[in-house]
């Protein structure tokens, strides 16, 4: 359409030509393709009067401005636009800030052609339909991201991972566990102790009360294990992992008890009697050694 040459341009013209610089519900000017929306513009007014007054048309941007403004938008958007990609199946889980702004791409590339042919689709609306067709059209719409659960409408993010969180990706979990000293093991500790300090193999019932007196001192000393793992905030997989443990009964610990058992008995002490008894009577005749 040419605009007529003149003092006084034809009015449809006029209209056409103001259509045009408004942004009209086609795309803009200049190549401006990608539709974000509507924005607000001042239309006139008397400021004495009130102020200017105000009206919306529709907003439309180019390509390049239109991928700028991911660079441009604080780190959680960023964040949270990528859990919308993963949610909505666009991207799998693991992926990062590379992949967002690939799909960002894609996104404002899908917009510009549905602009181009007069329709107004935001690369947000395009992305919502993903999301809400994997189930995110309800209030509380939460989906798996590794360890943490998105909300698909608001985008809040919590922990649903194993333990307790901490904090910064961080999350730490306790395990209690009693360790029971095997039969086989058990008897040869308490074999070792008899032929050591008594001079003999142990009986049936000494096996039994050794084992006995064994696993009651190990249900009261049980193994506590704390592990803290730090999480990826964007993929919610895992990164690093620092286990430490304590409690338990030591190989130690297990021999001085089944000592304490043997000393307990009579039979000790008269063998240590007539051990010490009969070592004196030795050095007397034969000399201690030197």
């Amino acid at each position: 359409m040419a605009i007529t040459a003149g003092s006084k341009p034809d009015p449809k013209e006029l209209a056409a030509l103001q259509a045009l610089i408004s942004g009209g519900s086609g795309s803009g000017a200049g190549g401006a393709n990608v539709y974000m929306g509507s924005e607000r513009y001042a239309v006139g007014g008397d400021p004495e009067r009130g102020g200017p007054r105000y009206s919306t048309r529709p907003k439309w941007l180019t390509e390049e401005q239109a991928l700028t403004q991911f660079y441009n938008w604080p780190e959680k958007k960023r964040r949270d636009l990528l859990a919308q990609f993963i949610i909505g199946g666009l991207l799998p889980a693991g992926s990062g800030v590379m992949e967002a702004e690939e799909g960002w791409k894609k996104l404002v590339q899908a917009s510009s052609r549905f602009g181009q042919a007069g329709q107004q689709v935001t690369p947000f609306d395009l992305l919502s339909g993903y999301v809400k067709a994997a189930g995110g059209a309800s209030k509380d719409a939460w989906r798996n991201l590794g360890a943490f659960e998105v909300n698909t409408i608001t985008g809040e993010k919590r922990y649903a991972g194993p333990g307790v969180y901490l904090g910064n990706g961080r999350a730490q979990q306790t395990d209690t566990r009693t360790d029971l000293t095997d039969p086989d093991t058990a008897k040869a500790i308490a074999t070792k102790l008899f032929q050591d300090l008594m001079g003999r193999d142990p009986g049936a019932g000494e096996l039994g009360a050794f084992g006995k007196a064994l696993a009651t001192a190990e249900a009261a000393n049980p193994v506590t294990q704390t592990t803290t793992t730090t999480y990826n905030l964007e993929t919610g997989q895992p990164i690093s992992q620092d286990t430490k443990s304590s409690g338990g009964m030591t190989a130690e610990a297990r021999a001085y008890l089944g000592e304490q058992q043997v000393k307990k008995k009579k039979e000790y002490g008269v063998n240590q009697a007539v051990t010490t008894y009969q070592n004196a009577f030795e050095n007397l005749i034969f000399g201690a050694p030197e």
